[in-house]
């Protein structure tokens, strides 16, 4: 409770108390107050008595009843003098004794600060553990502290298809489950080894002064094991299994920021081979990492060097088998290394924040080429696959609006293409995000349907037109299979809900038939027409055209 002055001082007189307390001062006017008074006393009394007795009388009595006087004159004098001395004190002492309770309860206020900003700054809000920093700081401290003679086991991992079950059951019960493994990892977890937070469901292990590094892994692996179970979240069972990644020091890295990225990298490999893993750094990974690096660099001056061409995929309306429009795929020929795949480089620009730079160098090398399409009348659209990094941007929606006036595009010829990976990390912003683009005109398809881990869920969700499924579901496809009939009730349901159906990757004949028996709306795929760049697709247009 905040200490505060007695109401009285707020009428109190302001005394210099320096100079009131001096002690020197104070001596001074007491013993020049008393030579005076008894100057003036024996002066005065000596006086008085000679005026009044003359030489006649008895001064005697009347000089001890003077004297007596005096006493009592000079200490009622002294008295007050006394008095006044030592409430000036007091109230500088009542003052002091404020001004250190008002001390003491900043300095309080002070510990309390200091020690929230400390937790503010180094453990993680949710969980109460070491965030990065206080893991950062610590390990380097080690390393500083053990240049030759320390290891360190660095262990980085997050739950598999947490986004899932953030989406599923909401961003509170991801929360509440991320306490539930964390409360139970923590107890085994014991001096000076640390568990730390690096925000979402990505989380550190380190394990310092191993002396055994064959009693490491197994370590790691009973841990892992220990949190690789069925969770109950609001009478909902979810099997959790994660994704491990293992650097050492020193042989991985010998400082926290190699350490961490080659554990992030080992992590990678994990989930590319299907999640649920523990992968230990190598030195392979270090010349995939240089590759990827040497890449990147390469990419950043693809642009600039005109090392992109698009290339369009014929989209096929299956009721009259003519085409109704194309996909829009980037091309990357370089120079020495030759053609190079998209999967190989787009992952990359997306992880580095390069893939805004590429998908407006695709937005601007479309809108060049948009009035050769006229050709094929109104119906005709033109598909752009959109990359998460770039739905989610706040540059989005103000660069497509700009774009489609700056050269004049219809919108409604252009539909706009989104996987389910990027909407599912925030559903509700990826709504708020699509619905402006159909309000500029744009249709709306969500891309290789079939592959999420709850896609229906989204259909009545999400403002979209067309559903595409994806080619891996329909290539794996055969009658009177499980994935068979639910191929057929994907078909239906999209129908039910007047959504639009595009089959992608149809390679065989036997394919081509099936989606067509089953109603499905438009197709893609080696069957029809490869990519080509757009002037041969024009001619294979003309081609197939009703004479």
């Amino acid at each position: 409770m905040p200490i505060t002055k007695p109401e009285h001082r707020k009428t109190q007189k302001k005394y210099d108390f320096d100079k009131e307390l001096n002690p020197t001062n104070m001596t001074l006017k007491i013993i020049i107050l008393y030579l005076i008074l008894g100057i003036l006393w024996i002066l005065l009394s000596d006086w008085i008595v000679n005026l009044m007795l003359g030489e006649a009388g008895n001064t005697q009595i009347v000089q001890s009843v003077k004297g007596v006087f005096y006493i009592f004159a000079t200490a009622g004098v002294f008295y007050f003098v006394i008095r006044r001395s030592i409430q000036i004190y007091a109230m500088a002492l009542s003052d002091l004794k404020y001004a250190f309770s008002e001390l003491d309860l900043s300095h309080q206020i002070s510990l309390e600060l200091d020690e929230k900003l400390y937790k503010l700054a180094y453990y993680d809000a949710l969980t109460g553990l070491p965030n990065k920093v206080l893991l950062e700081n610590t390990i380097n401290q080690y390393i500083t502290d053990h240049p030759r003679d320390g290891l360190i086991g660095f262990v980085y991992f997050d739950i598999d298809e947490f986004s899932n079950i953030n989406e599923v059951k909401g961003h509170s019960i991801g929360d509440d489950l991320i306490k539930q493994i964390l409360s139970t990892l923590h107890l085994e977890i014991k001096e000076p080894n640390m568990l730390a937070r690096m925000g979402g469901d990505e989380f550190v292990l380190a394990i310092f002064g191993i002396e055994k590094l064959d009693q490491f892994m197994p370590l790691v692996e009973s841990l892992v094991k220990l949190i690789r179970k069925t969770y109950v979240l609001e009478e909902d069972e979810f099997f959790v299994t994660f994704s491990v990644g293992v650097a050492l020091y020193p042989d991985h890295g010998k400082d926290y920021i190699t350490l961490l990225r080659h554990a992030d990298a080992a992590q990678s490999i994990a989930k590319a081979k299907g999640r649920d893993q523990i992968v230990i750094f190598d030195d392979e990974m270090v010349t995939m990492i240089r590759q990827q690096t040497e890449l990147l660099n390469q990419l950043r001056r693809a642009i600039e060097n005109k090392e992109f061409s698009l290339h369009y995929q014929p989209i096929i309306n299956l009721h009259d088998d003519q085409p109704s429009g194309v996909e829009a795929l980037i091309r990357w020929q370089h120079p020495i290394k030759g053609f190079i795949p998209p999967l190989e480089f787009i992952s990359l620009s997306e992880k580095n924040g390069y893939i805004k730079e590429i998908s407006q160098w695709v937005f601007k090398e479309i809108a060049a080429q948009y009035e050769a399409w006229t050709i094929q009348g109104k119906a005709f659209r033109i598909s752009i696959n959109i990359s998460p990094v770039m739905l989610m941007s706040e540059i989005f929606i103000p660069y497509v609006n700009e774009w489609i006036s700056t050269y004049h595009l219809d919108s409604s010829t252009i539909t706009l293409e989104i996987t389910e990976t990027a909407i599912i990390e925030d559903i509700q912003k990826s709504i708020h995000v699509l619905k402006q683009l159909k309000k500029l005109g744009f249709h709306i398809a969500l891309d290789d349907f079939g592959t999420g881990y709850s896609s229906l869920t989204y259909l009545q969700k999400l403002p979209i037109d067309i559903i595409k499924i994806d080619r891996s579901f329909i290539s794996t496809i055969k009658p009177n299979t499980e994935e068979f009939y639910v191929l057929r009730y994907m078909i239906e349901l999209a129908h039910h809900l007047n959504l639009q159906v595009v089959a992608e990757g149809i390679e065989t004949i036997e394919q081509a038939q099936m989606i067509k028996k089953y109603e499905v709306d438009f197709a893609q795929g080696y069957f029809f027409c490869r990519p080509m760049p757009q002037m041969r697709v024009i001619e294979y247009f003309k081609e197939i055209s009703p004479k």
